[in-house]
């Protein structure tokens, strides 16, 4: 290993005091071996480590020379259970916390302080607190992300969850239709987010007929990707169903012989009920429905 890194042994002068930063257990791949060690520094062209945590001997390596894995910190990894579990409110500042433990090496592709604050800013973007979100990612750099979604979900907190933020729903409905984004090949929790926004931007501009088919659309894309999406998309579609004109004429005609099962407040309410059992299935996760949405169960179809 000592012949593979042709890098000087030092005491570096070359980068600031560590002030106490964190390390980085990390996986170290050249041309000829790979071994693990601990990063304690790092710029955009080399980075400081040494084999042990308990060695005096630091080490200057070239990122050009080599292929760099961060293995997973154990403070990232309790925040991660935490986000896995949906527990967004206590998971937010345990992924700040790692971005301040770990500041140090964030000029590294993957660094535990990227990865954390891309987690903190889903965090409040599940939370849908979107000014905290908006505040995170006008100072985060995403170039050095590992993946390409990643990279394309900061792309959609600017451009989607911003206009949301700001209620421009003109604007965002119209970049929701522009080619660009719907011919996109995009993952289903992206999509997803996509058809969720643009319902809430038809219901701002006044047209929440038509954001039902956003809202559906929301499904369809994200059922499984995203819980949060598809039950806040079925309780925006309830509450846009409960108060349809033709929902209300339906249910006051319900007793009487003018009711048509065949009529548009007739097929809302087929399409609410159809929701009600799917909250009950799988979207509820155990929580019931608002109860005002359980007065749809009283108007069945009388033809069946």
């Amino acid at each position: 290993m000592k012949k593979i890194l042709t890098a000087a042994l030092f005491l570096s002068a070359s980068f600031a005091p560590l002030s106490g930063a964190k390390e980085a257990r990390i996986l170290i791949v050249t041309d000829e071996d790979t071994f693990t060690g601990w990063m304690m520094d790092a710029t955009k062209s080399k980075f400081l480590w040494r084999e042990t945590q308990e060695t005096l001997v630091k080490r200057e390596q070239s990122l050009l020379s080599c292929s760099v894995y961060f293995l997973q910190a154990p403070e990232f990894t309790e925040a991660l259970e935490l986000y896995k579990s949906r527990n967004y409110r206590d998971a937010a500042p345990k992924f700040a916390a790692c971005v301040e433990e770990y500041d140090t090496l964030i000029e590294v592709k993957g660094n535990p302080a990227t990865m954390a604050s891309f987690y903190e800013m889903e965090c409040y973007r599940r939370l849908e607190d979107l000014e905290k979100l908006a505040e995170l990612a006008a100072k985060f750099a995403p170039d050095n992300l590992l993946y390409k979604f990643q990279k394309k979900q900061y792309e959609i907190y600017g451009v989607f969850w911003d206009a949301v933020r700001t209620k421009s729903w003109n604007r965002l409905d119209a970049i929701c239709r522009d080619e660009k984004w719907r011919g996109a090949k995009l993952p289903g929790n992206l999509r997803g987010q996509i058809a969720y926004c643009h319902g809430l931007a038809l219901e701002g501009a006044g047209q929440p007929v038509k954001a039902l088919n956003a809202y559906n659309n929301a499904f369809v894309a994200d059922f499984a990707a995203s819980e949060e999406i598809t039950r806040k998309s079925a309780l925006n579609c309830l509450r846009i169903i409960l108060d349809h004109e033709d929902v209300k004429t339906a249910m006051e005609l319900y007793s009487t012989e003018d009711y048509s099962d065949d009529s548009n407040g007739a097929a809302l309410i087929k399409e609410a009920t159809a929701l009600l059992k799917l909250w009950d299935k799988v979207l509820g996760s155990g929580e019931s429905v608002p109860s005002k949405y359980k007065t749809f169960l009283k108007y069945p179809p009388k033809n069946r």
